[in-house]
């Protein structure tokens, strides 16, 4: 059985689960914050549809520990993907970044129930989305 990477082809060997799971519907976004996480360390996959990373958190999702998600995607959206991931698993850290943060959707209900672990804004320093997760590690 294999994983998932950033272009939804299957690449990776089960025998080294990953702990992290990207989702970003920007392909290049997805797999540069995969590369920064691998050579940091992190064992990673990543996705660009919200929908197969849903999928595959739902069989997986004890493998996990942190997950990094845009908010603006089709299909479904970073906030509503943190709620359906917490049907599965209410430990997982979720980092959403976004270039549209706003008042609407920090303030929403559906914010507080998906118990956000941080917010950033695009675009994003890798120095500080390599902090963030560090700092998500020492708590987890």
């Amino acid at each position: 059985m294999s994983y998932l990477n950033s272009s939804n082809s299957y690449s990776k060997d089960i025998s080294n689960p990953p702990s992290m799971m990207v989702v970003d519907d920007e392909e290049e976004l997805a797999y540069l914050f995969k590369e920064l996480l691998e050579g940091s360390g992190y064992d990673c996959v990543s996705f660009t549809d919200p929908l197969l990373a849903l999928e595959h958190f739902s069989h997986y999702y004890q493998r996990y520990a942190r997950v990094i998600t845009d908010l603006r995607m089709p299909g479904l959206n970073g906030i509503d993907l943190a709620n359906r991931i917490r049907d599965y698993s209410s430990a997982v850290k979720i980092i959403l970044v976004t270039a549209f943060c706003t008042d609407e959707y920090l303030n929403s209900d559906d914010f507080r129930k998906a118990n956000i672990s941080t917010v950033l804004e695009k675009p994003v320093k890798m120095v500080e989305l390599r902090m963030h997760v560090n700092n998500l590690c020492k708590i987890c």
